[in-house]
């Protein structure tokens, strides 16, 4: 592009990607170009992630800055007694494959460089069914991948969050992190919905989510962010029943979880009121909705059982070898 500072929206580079995976035939195009990503690719976020201490912060760091790069997903940092998860939480369509793949291959990639470890392993997890070229994801992520899961994110052991970053250097890592902190300012004043709809998707579970937070992050008063958002044609509440309503549905698709359940991890203290919300957004109950999933999902594997041997085309279509 001519401008440096000139993006391109997520339909555009969605096109982009799929017209490149059409005239190369390679429906593992997205895995591989994000592979080969470098940080300093991203660059003031990628330098200021090699100069953190070690891959927490770096995760951190991306978290905080990532709205630099790209406008399609926040990214959640879930840990455990023995394993850590980095969580792709899509926030703005259009929600493609292409994006998860991208994703979660240049998070290894970058990992692994930030460390020097390149042959640190991870389990990828996916939402979308598993495609006929699985063992391109072996190859990518060391390990085999998971398909047709609850959640797009990578998982691995949770001392890897501790192992240190190669160049990582504080007094560095705090002029570059300034200069993201500026550039980042720019940004969500341009685009207050799409800086909003991020910090929501992220901290939904954490549980500590308000308009004041949210406004305390973008520094600015509660009434200013508000007024911003009106003047976009939405509202804080708006935009969390829609991040609510979209994570409800990555909830009830995963079996294991039971609907009182859904209703406590999105915050709700009773299973009452979860069922009211739901019922509002989607127009029937979170069961009847999980049931209908479940049936559509079954359909879907039995008429890909009896298909004939396919591949998948570059816009993700069946196509049979008769």
């Amino acid at each position: 592009m001519p401008d440096p500072a000139q993006t391109m929206s997520a339909q555009a580079w969605l096109a982009l990607y799929e017209d490149a995976i059409e005239l190369t035939g390679d429906a593992a195009l997205p895995l591989r170009v994000g592979a080969a990503i470098q940080p300093s690719d991203y660059s003031v976020l990628g330098f200021a992630a090699m100069s953190c201490i070690n891959i927490e912060q770096a995760i951190a760091v991306m978290q905080r800055y990532e709205r630099l790069i790209q406008e399609v997903n926040a990214t959640g940092l879930s840990v455990t007694e023995e394993c850590a998860e980095v969580q792709w939480l899509p926030y703005l369509g259009p929600v493609s494959p292409i994006f998860m793949q991208l994703a979660l291959a240049s998070w290894a990639s970058m990992a692994r460089q930030l460390t020097g470890r390149l042959q640190q392993t991870f389990e990828a997890h996916f939402t979308f069914p598993r495609p006929v070229n699985a063992e391109v994801y072996r190859e990518i992520f060391g390990q085999p991948a998971r398909f047709s899961q609850p959640m797009t994110k990578l998982v691995f052991e949770r001392a890897f969050l501790e192992q240190a970053v190669l160049f990582g250097d504080a007094a560095t890592n705090q002029i570059l992190l300034q200069k993201a902190e500026e550039q980042l300012r720019r940004a969500e004043e341009s685009d207050i919905v799409c800086s909003v709809r991020q910090r929501i998707a992220a901290s939904l579970a954490s549980g500590k989510l308000s308009v004041e937070t949210v406004a305390d992050e973008l520094q600015m008063s509660p009434r200013k962010l508000q007024q911003l958002l009106t003047n976009q044609g939405s509202s804080f509440r708006k935009l969390l029943h829609e991040a609510l309503f979209q994570r409800a549905k990555d909830y009830l698709a995963d079996p294991a979880i039971r609907v009182s359940e859904v209703a406590f991890l999105l915050g709700y203290s009773e299973q009452s009121p979860f069922q009211t919300a739901f019922k509002n957004w989607a127009g029937i109950t979170p069961g009847a909705w999980r049931r209908m999933t479940f049936e559509s999902r079954a359909v879907h594997d039995d008429l890909l059982s009896r298909a004939a041997p396919c591949t998948l085309s570059a816009r993700g279509h069946l196509l049979t070898d008769v």
